[in-house]
């Protein structure tokens, strides 16, 4: 959905750490720690067996000992890093820190391994994953063992990039052998000259440290872009960085998800899909050998049929097999965990499950849009109007009443416009009640909404307005609410009046210019305060969203989340997975890049119908004064059909027009 209301900014990453203050004070104080025992210890002096088979220290080595320790090094960076580099272990010494030689988990070397088969990695990880550690590492053996290369290291900030990314590798390369190690402090041709943010070095390669506003003066043959997910606008990041590889660069991304942002989950899931040239790792915990002692596997958990099964030393592909058939791992170390995040399993599933779905701030709460995605999504019977862009999962049906839900785009841009077609369906829920001490069965009524068609694509408002009235005739001249929110559904409402389509929702608006717009359209009525006192009003066909967002939106939640309502389209769920809750009056957003025309579409339709029912049941109001309750908040206006139609309101009288025939269902206590 567009920008329709003035001044209104599309929520983005909030320049948030993307793990609590604990953690990031632990890991700076290990990164001071580290350095003060760097500086009190010994330099480490690896011991490496020569060609002929001598052992010596790297201090002791020949000219030409150096020379094929270059070579072998050059040839094989996990052997470089194993042997040369240095880690801080805070487990060690009693807890006090250590630094010990640089050994690879398994996880590590295949990931080293796929960095060198591939340009283009991008990497969903757990935290704590040493992931961007051996990252550094990897880009120490390739700044020291290929010459002119340009490695552009980014982060949500400069601070990250350059105090901490940076410096693991300056510090990796700096702790080598001088015959190992190209030299610093190279004057270039453009005199620049050695700073905290960037390293020159004398074999032509360059290290740079960036944050997401932008790669200035360097074209990289290698980003590594560090927690991707977290970084603020990096849709726009990434926009002004990718032509800078166009001419052979590579690029690695790597992140803990933060929900389907703009860039780390599309490009992630394009990668999985084979539709983009970056491969795709995910890295789990239990695959950790940290993490993973006394791994357990447990299906259904907490049930009668609860199963469990003792992890024997399995390779990846089966413990993701396992996942795969709905069972889950555990461990004494991730039930710690769980305990220490005080059961917040969005946070375990942001930190440690790899997920994108949970961990994200989603309007809609995971499990609903899993609900959704398993049981409801279902490929559309038949696609039709010249785009293909009309999906229809049901043909009109004799006697049903429809709601049709209009969302406006300009036809260009990035936005869609929509048309949702919903079906009424009314069903019977039994449920136990207690009274007078007996429990007791009790049937009670409900109304479900089914999403029968779905219009999704970019045209003119005049061209929307020919396939709304095209498709309201066919549903049974289904009652169309139509946002006029932004001035583009105007457009709409004229057409429609034109073709001679009546049945569309009117509403009080106060909104000038809107009314000024329709005027020739605009009917008088009447309504009841809750006072009692009875006032003239003016009614305008559309719907405007105004200060009834917030409504609108808590009550599609209201429905989804109580399954009032079934979504078969694909488009609509996608869109659903990227819609955030945002601070302030407007509810919820979508994310940048991202759209919500659909979901407006929808909504205001299920507000429009639902809202005011609600507060008839909850209140045990009478048939009159529902309807004037119905006129007291922008809802159905089914007296204006009545002031309109006088010669016509019979209950008997078969007039489609005829509100008691036709939206009989919203009345269906009323007597003649």
């Amino acid at each position: 959905m567009n920008n329709k209301e003035d001044n209104i900014n599309y929520p983005e990453h909030e320049p948030q750490i993307p793990f609590n203050y604990q953690l990031e004070q632990s890991k700076l104080d290990a990164r001071r720690l580290a350095s003060e025992l760097r500086k009190k210890s010994s330099k480490y002096i690896p011991v490496i067996t020569t060609k002929e088979g001598k052992v010596k220290t790297v201090n002791d080595l020949t000219f030409s000992e150096q020379e094929d320790e270059i070579i072998r090094c050059a040839l094989n960076p996990i052997y470089f890093i194993e042997k040369y580099l240095t880690i801080f272990d805070q487990t060690k010494n009693d807890g006090n820190g250590e630094i010990i030689p640089f050994k690879l988990f398994d996880f590590q070397k295949d990931l080293i391994e796929i960095y060198l088969q591939n340009k283009f990695v991008i990497a969903n990880k757990y935290r704590q994953a040493g992931v961007s550690t051996t990252t550094c590492a990897y880009i120490a053996w390739y700044i020291m063992f290929n010459e002119n290369r340009q490695v552009a290291i980014v982060a949500d900030k400069l601070e990250t990039a350059k105090d901490e990314l940076m410096s693991d590798v300056v510090n990796f390369i700096e702790d080598c052998p001088d015959w190992l190690k190209p030299k610093t402090g190279r004057q270039t041709e453009k005199n620049l000259k050695d700073t905290q943010k960037l390293k020159l070095y004398d074999n032509g390669s360059r290290l740079g440290a960036f944050s997401s506003k932008g790669l200035r003066g360097m074209t990289p043959t290698l980003i590594f872009w560090d927690e991707t997910a977290w970084t603020e606008k990096g849709d726009i990041f990434w926009t002004s960085a990718r032509p800078t590889l166009q001419t052979g660069g590579a690029a690695i991304m790597v992140s803990t998800p933060f929900g389907l942002d703009a860039v780390f989950y599309k490009t992630f899931m394009g990668a999985r899909r084979n539709e983009n040239n970056f491969k795709a790792v995910e890295l789990w915990w239990f695959n950790d050998p940290r993490y993973n002692k006394d791994l357990m596997w447990i299906k259904n958990k907490g049930k009668e049929n609860e199963k469990q099964l003792i992890d024997e030393n399995w390779d990846n592909k089966k413990r993701i097999m396992m996942m795969d058939d709905g069972w889950e791992a555990t461990s004494p170390w991730f039930e710690e965990q769980i305990r220490d995040a005080n059961g917040d399993m969005k946070k375990i599933a942001q930190e440690l499950m790899c997920s994108f779905l949970g961990s994200g701030d989603n309007f809609i709460a995971e499990e609903y849009l899993k609900r959704i995605e398993e049981n409801e999504i279902k490929p559309p019977i038949r696609q039709e109007y010249t785009d293909l862009n009309m999906w229809i999962w049901e043909d009109p049906i004799i006697g049903e009443d429809y709601l049709i839900g209009i969302d406006t785009s300009s036809g260009h841009g990035d936005d869609y416009s929509t048309i949702n077609i919903l079906k009424k369906q009314e069903i019977i829920e039994e449920k136990i009640i207690t009274k007078n001490n007996k429990p007791q069965k009790i049937k009670i009524k409900k109304n479900k909404l089914v999403q029968v068609a779905e219009y999704y694509g970019k045209v003119k408002p005049q061209t929307l307005a020919e396939i709304a009235y095209q498709y309201a005739k066919r549903y049974n001249d289904g009652y169309c609410v139509i946002d006029i929110t932004g001035g583009l559904g105007v457009q709409v409402v004229e057409k429609l009046l034109e073709f001679g389509y009546e049945n569309i929702h009117y509403s009080e608006i106060t909104h000038k210019p809107s009314r000024d717009r329709l005027q020739g359209y605009i009917k008088s009525a009447q309504k009841t305060l809750f006072d009692g006192r009875i006032v003239n009003i003016d009614l305008i066909p559309g719907f405007f969203i105004g200060n009834n967002r917030g409504s609108v939106l808590l009550e599609l939640q209201r429905a989804i989340h109580l399954g009032d309502i079934k979504i078969q389209s694909i488009r609509l769920l996608s869109e659903l997975k990227t819609f955030i809750t945002v601070a302030g009056n407007r509810v919820a957003d979508h994310k940048r890049t991202f759209h919500d025309d659909s979901i407006m579409g929808l909504a205001i339709g299920l507000y429009v119908l639902n809202f005011e029912m609600i507060l008839f049941k909850q209140n045990n109001y009478n048939p009159e004064k529902m309807i004037n309750a119905i006129l007291t908040s922008n809802d159905v206006n089914e007296e204006l059909m009545k002031n309109k139609y006088k010669n016509r309101i019979s209950p008997n009288n078969p007039s489609s027009l005829n509100p008691y025939l036709v939206h009989s269902w919203l009345f269906t206590d009323l007597k003649k």
